[in-house]
């Protein structure tokens, strides 16, 4: 297929998902599996900021946990503290454990969701945190852990056993 062909067809894919037909909205989220781009994951995101009916979610949710390139977990890690995407936050950061992107670069970000989310947000990114895969630096590890024991009288009653946990959790990378 030729470089203006490919463009087009992007662009076909990239109108279908503000169609108001819920099936070429959801076939034009198929199409991205084979004709997407990286970028292509923040029109999804600005999706969901419009509420679509739980079957597009649903489809958007599942595309977005499919996705395996290594370089989006900058574009998740960017969503997820965006005040704009604040309303789907829970959703990215359960994607964030759902994929098979290594997230543990980031243990910084999702330890501070821990601590300053309501209970299911922090449940997700305390998930993150359980799913990590690779080691973390002897100091950050120490900074996290610090701010996770400076959290807990504070933290709401339902969070302070998972920031427990985390701190134990922790010592394991």
């Amino acid at each position: 297929m030729s470089e203006i062909n490919k463009k087009e067809l992007h662009s076909k894919i990239i109108s279908g998902l503000q169609s108001s037909d819920a099936k070429v909205v959801s076939d034009s989220i198929n199409q991205l599996r084979e004709e997407g781009q990286l970028q292509d994951i923040v029109i999804l995101f600005d999706l969901l900021l419009k509420q679509p009916s739980e079957e597009i979610k649903d489809t958007i949710l599942k595309f977005l946990a499919d996705v395996k390139d290594k370089k989006a977990d900058e574009i998740f890690v960017k969503a997820i503290t965006e005040e704009k995407y604040s309303s789907i936050r829970k959703e990215i950061t359960g994607i964030c454990w759902q994929s098979s992107i290594d997230f543990t670069p980031y243990v910084s970000v999702f330890v501070d969701i821990l601590i300053q989310s309501n209970f299911e947000t922090a449940f997700e990114a305390f998930t993150v945190i359980e799913n990590f895969t690779s080691k973390i630096n002897e100091n950050e590890k120490i900074l996290q852990q610090d701010k996770l024991k400076d959290a807990i009288p504070v933290a709401a009653e339902e969070v302070k056993g998972m920031i427990h946990e985390c701190i134990h959790i922790l010592d394991q990378f």
